[in-house]
């Protein structure tokens, strides 16, 4: 008489495999959700800084130097602003930084922008 299945032990076997497997996939979705979040910061910090650069644009021909503070939008982003000369005439660069904190890591983008003498 011929009997058909599977012993324990391939059972055991099976299933070992299927656990490390799952574990393994398990294991990524911290860094998937790590990624969206960082995502997510740096398109915050995106809006903030072309609303701040409009707002410069807005306002006139900058000075020239560096200046910083925070957004009253959102405190946990902070923003430098550098604005200098460029080789035209009437014409200055503004470099407009936005650094913000993520867990224990400090993340920043750069924008830039000129804006011409009206």
């Amino acid at each position: 008489m011929k009997r058909s299945g599977f012993t324990l032990i391939e059972i055991v076997i099976s299933l070992s495999i299927l656990a490390i497997g799952l574990v393994g996939i398990l294991s990524l979705f911290p860094i998937g959700f790590d990624s969206a979040r960082r995502s997510v910061s740096a398109t915050q910090a995106t809006i903030l800084a072309h609303e701040h650069l409009e707002e410069l644009r807005n306002s006139g021909y900058p000075a020239l130097g560096s200046t910083s503070g925070t957004f009253t939008t959102d405190p946990a982003y902070t923003w430098t602003q550098t604005v200098t000369t460029t080789t035209v005439t009437g014409l200055r660069q503004v470099i407009c930084t936005v650094t913000w904190a993520q867990g224990n890591r400090t993340f920043q983008r750069a924008f830039t922008t000129n804006v011409a003498n009206r």
